[in-house]
């Protein structure tokens, strides 16, 4: 957590082991003594092959389950002289658990690019440490070829090591399969030079229980912020919980995207780095709506609640909805193996505010190849293999998360209701909107934004504590 856009999370996970840095194996084996009397208490509704043939993107044989993915991929256009390569090998550190959905496509892939190349890519399965340890590894030297991470920490924190992309991405055509926003935010903070490809897209939004909206009589998902109270009473109505949270990133999107709505993100950070909360009255305003969110009930009586508790409330059918990235419905299944009809709409707009639902975050893991390796085209066809055409689906499909290539046309059902508004998206926010992107501040401000929720301090204490920063 702390680079500037970067998710704190890694995106959807294929295992309930994970929610942030360090806690991983604990929830495996622990459970709160809460989530035992829920689960008592509920009944649980329960990757074409790589670098292929060198040739330029022709073919469009669909694939199972896709309505556009296609045989000859960006892949395809693999440029490695497989003859001269075959019995090399690459070292690639990877953010994910052998036992993830998602290493589980990447080995299926190192394994078909090994038979079809000889090449055979060597996974170190370093979870989400690998932030932690990639930079000191290559400066000491290491011999490592390529890496995996949130995009937006290798362009910001391994940019100075990675290879510039820029040539083997035009042989490629990568840009004919990807998403432009990402590509576009990737090169924002390399000064236009691309030196990561993204993969497994995730956008932020609420994602709720369509059953439980259509039994409180909501035909229509809200707009404004004054239509989410007005649903919010509704549901509580209706006899269950309108919405709920985690503490720590739960309530910093809530808290980034009400303030976000209302002045925008780069005054919000701006306020940040000026200390000045007390001459933006937004800041108040914004602070008044989410207090009332809490102090009329609106959220679970657990929120703001240990991770993942909160987002676990939604699997046991104990809240409707909850603000957050798009891997929460995969993450909700493997913790609690609840099956929901997701329905997903935009953080809604303020009167009077410079944002609407236009804008929203947006981001996606990211491969780095290193500038020292011996093998950069090697290593460059091969994630292709992975970010475009069967794999990329596979991955998709896996963890219910945003396919990478815009060939593959068809969302996982659980994401689908996030598509429309993903491809009309104009406007990218940084995670929480900027609020964790001044290293300084940021505890102070997520601890001032906790007590808000927890109704310790009122909006006007909260206004005084941060501008006390």
């Amino acid at each position: 957590m702390g680079t500037a856009g970067e998710n704190p999370r890694r995106g959807p996970s294929s295992s309930a082991l994970w929610f942030c840095i360090g806690s991983t194996p604990l929830l495996m084996f622990f459970v709160t003594k809460r989530e035992e009397t829920m689960k008592q208490s509920k009944f649980l509704k329960v990757l074409c092959g790589a670098a292929a043939a060198a040739m330029l993107l022709s073919a469009c044989g669909g694939t199972a389950g896709s309505s556009a993915a296609t045989d000859s991929t960006a892949a395809d256009t693999a440029t490695t002289d497989t003859a001269a390569a075959s019995g090399t090998t690459l070292t690639y550190w990877s953010m994910w658990n052998s036992t993830e959905g998602q290493a589980k496509v990447i080995q299926e892939a190192a394994d078909a690019y090994e038979a079809k190349t000889g090449i055979k890519i060597n996974i170190e399965w370093k979870g989400r440490d690998v932030k932690n340890l990639i930079g000191a590894a290559l400066d000491a030297g290491e011999q490592i070829d390529f890496f995996d991470q949130d995009y937006v920490f290798i362009s910001q924190q391994c940019g100075k090591y990675c290879a510039d992309l820029t040539e083997m991405n035009a042989a490629s055509g990568l840009e004919d399969h990807t998403f432009p926003v990402l590509l576009e935010t990737a090169k924002s903070y390399t000064d236009g030079v691309l030196k990561v490809i993204p993969y497994q897209p995730y956008t932020s939004g609420v994602w709720y229980n369509k059953a439980m909206f259509e039994a409180a009589g909501i035909e229509k998902v809200p707009e404004t912020f004054d239509e989410l109270l007005d649903v919010c009473a509704k549901l509580k109505e209706s006899g269950v919980n309108p919405m709920t949270c985690d503490q720590g990133d739960g309530t910093a999107l809530l808290m980034g995207f009400q303030l976000g709505r209302y002045i925008g993100q780069d005054a919000l950070v701006e306020t940040i780095d000026n200390k000045s909360w007390a001459d933006v009255p937004e800041v108040k305003k914004a602070a008044e709506d989410i207090y009332s969110l809490f102090s009329n009930g609106y959220m679970s009586e657990y929120a703001p609640a240990n991770s993942p508790d909160g987002e676990n409330e939604l699997g046991y059918e104990e809240s409707a909805m909850l603000l957050q990235a798009s891997w929460v419905p995969n993450e909700v299944v493997q913790n609690t193996g609840a099956q929901i009809d997701w329905g997903f709409f935009p953080w809604p707009a303020v009167e009077g505010g410079v944002d609407g639902t236009e804008a929203a975050m947006v981001g996606a893991q990211g491969f780095g190849i290193v500038d020292k390796s011996e093998h950069k085209q090697e290593a460059y066809d091969f994630i292709m293999s992975v970010v475009t055409g069967e794999y990329d689906l596979k991955m998709a499909q896996s963890v219910s998360s945003i396919p990478a290539d815009t060939d593959n046309t068809e969302w996982p059902t659980a994401v689908a209701g996030a598509e429309p508004y993903f491809k009309e998206m104009t406007k990218s926010y940084l995670w929480a909107v900027g609020l964790q992107k001044n290293a300084d501040y940021k505890d102070y401000i997520q601890e001032a934004i906790n007590q808000l929720c927890k109704m310790e301090i009122n909006p006007d204490e909260f206004v005084s504590q941060l501008a006390s920063m």
